[in-house]
């Protein structure tokens, strides 16, 4: 059997669990079943370096997103505060990106896709690049050995949705975002699927007069399109979410400068300890 065909499988049956959850008449209710149902696709069929939660990510200067529906984290190597908890804090060099997951897109659901996906694209964290090779493993290279130094740590956004309003209405709101406010078009979401009517919205570079969709998060572009995806909507989104995955990079924070500006701090502010005779001069 290939992977698409026992995509297609799952996603039959993923797709017979979303109709089900109309069954839950409070709309939170009906939210956390259908978060959980993508969070079961997506998991058989992730690598396990790869986690899925929700909850909140921070950066080091204090910032912080809103609730992520999804959060997509590196669970090898990462920091993850209240981890056996329902949701999690999550340090901004952990994260790969977010998911909002949305019963049925409106555009009002939409905005709020888009604000919470701009709160995690709008932290900041140091960036990484090839060189990278794991989180806190880095090939030195000088003189005269060169590198691409391109950027490999966007965060990226995506929303799904089981149904949704029309794909022209959903672009046609993301292209008036981006129109008033080009200078944040980076903040704006990678994607949207809507499993009903079977649609997915992509970004495009438009390049010698042609169309190229575009694959991952942190490249420019210049408008979105949307194309009809139908049962297949769930299997493109899979390989989506993975082919993403796989060309981000992560860096760890570094731990040891973060432990010298502690130690530094608390030297400062307890020396000389208390009940204890200070250090000869």
């Amino acid at each position: 059997m290939s992977l698409l065909q026992a995509l297609r499988n799952q996603s039959a049956k993923i797709t017979a669990d979303l109709e089900n959850s109309k069954l839950f008449t409070h709309m939170g209710d009906r939210g956390s079943f259908r978060e959980a149902i993508i969070r079961e696709f997506l998991r058989p069929f992730l690598p396990e370096c790869y986690g899925l939660s929700s909850g909140e990510i921070f950066a080091g200067d204090g910032s912080h997103s809103a609730q992520v529906d999804i959060v997509l984290y590196d669970a090898v190597f990462s920091t993850v505060l209240f981890r056996n908890g329902p949701s999690q804090l999550f340090p901004a060099e952990s994260v790969f990106g977010s998911i909002e997951v949305k019963s049925n897109l409106s555009t009002d659901e939409l905005n709020k896709a888009c604000s919470n996906i701009a709160s995690v694209k709008k932290l900041e964290r140091a960036d990484s690049d090839m060189m990278d090779l794991l989180p806190s493993v880095r090939l030195g290279v000088g003189p005269p050995l060169s590198f691409d130094q391109a950027r490999r740590n966007p965060y990226l956004g995506i929303v799904f949705a089981y149904s949704g309003i029309a794909p022209q209405t959903v672009v046609a709101e993301l292209s008036r975002r981006m129109q008033e406010t080009p200078t944040a078009k980076q903040f704006l979401p990678d994607f949207v699927f809507v499993a009903r009517p079977g649609y997915v919205i992509t970004r495009v570079a438009v390049r010698d007069g042609k169309d190229h969709p575009i694959l991952g998060s942190g490249h420019d572009f210049d408008k979105y399109l949307w194309t009809p995806t139908g049962d297949d909507t769930l299997p493109l989104f899979y390989f989506t979410v993975n082919a993403c995955l796989s060309h981000l990079r992560l860096r760890a924070p570094n731990f040891a400068q973060l432990w010298e500006k502690l130690f530094l701090q608390l030297v400062l502010n307890n020396w000389p300890p208390k009940n204890s005779p200070a250090v000869p001069q």
